[in-house]
């Protein structure tokens, strides 16, 4: 499968947010602050570990409840902890129709790679079944793994099938947290391809959080930087990651700083 960038991101965000968050660990702790919308199909946030961009991730996919936040998602508001005329609003995950694919996969382990894609198929006939789960695991090169059980598979085969489950469950969003660092480089280049084509085709937005820079420059279309809890810069990758790239050179010593 091939992958194109959209041309034009649509004029209206299908994310927007608002939301304040603080983290107590012991006697250190962590603000998450942040606010942005996001319009294009492929959307990525950069950033190094330890930045907030997983509980990003969960935020939007109901998994955490911010302090302070409003949260839209295609125009709807799944959460809104905020004070004013607006009611108070936390949509439950499973409402949500978000598809989280987490950098450490969940996968059933009673169930074969093929079972677990069928898992989120429930409902679907029978007979209509097979050839979706044979598409979602071509989908993610794994079509040979559809008789193995998860103990027989390697990290980044588990990580395979853990995105061709989230993609059988026909999510609206697509939000993915690291989920190609298991594989190797070439292969995290053919599967992102397919899946971001997979989701284009069927208009479903996608963002992706990474601390690789190679990946942030070519999965998105938009790029958002994030740094310490906050959104540091927002734009084309072509823009926002060039600086980021002669930031971080400068701070190994490569180039002389201006």
């Amino acid at each position: 499968m091939s992958d194109t960038p959209s041309p034009n991101p649509p004029s209206t965000p299908w994310l927007t947010m608002h939301i304040e968050h603080r983290f107590h660990h012991g006697g250190a702790g962590f603000h998450l602050h942040l606010a942005f919308a996001a319009h294009a199909q492929r959307t990525v946030v950069f950033g190094p570990s330890g930045s907030g961009k997983s509980s990003l991730l969960r935020a939007i996919a109901g998994l955490l409840k911010p302090d302070v936040a409003t949260i839209e998602l295609h125009g709807t508001i799944v959460c809104n902890t905020m004070h004013g005329s607006q009611p108070r609003i936390f949509l439950p995950a499973e409402k949500r129709r978000v598809g989280l694919v987490m950098q450490d996969p969940a996968v059933f382990p009673h169930l074969t790679a093929a079972g677990n894609v069928a898992f989120a198929l429930r409902g679907t006939e029978r007979s209509a079944q097979k050839e979706k789960i044979a598409r979602l695991l071509e989908v993610v090169e794994a079509e040979t793994l559809a008789a193995r059980w998860p103990r027989q598979l390697s990290g980044g085969q588990l990580q395979r099938v853990a995105i061709a489950r989230t993609l059988a469950a026909n999510p609206s969003i697509l939000l993915l947290d690291e989920p190609f660092a298991a594989l190797d480089a070439p292969s995290r280049q053919r599967i992102s391809q397919n899946l971001h084509q997979w989701a284009r085709q069927r208009g479903i937005p996608v963002l992706t959080v990474t601390h690789n820079l190679e990946e942030a420059f070519t999965a998105g279309d938009e790029v958002l930087t994030m740094e310490d809890g906050r959104i540091t810069a927002q734009g084309a990758p072509e823009q926002v990651l060039s600086q980021e790239r002669e930031r971080l050179l400068q701070m190994l010593g490569a180039v002389p700083s201006s």
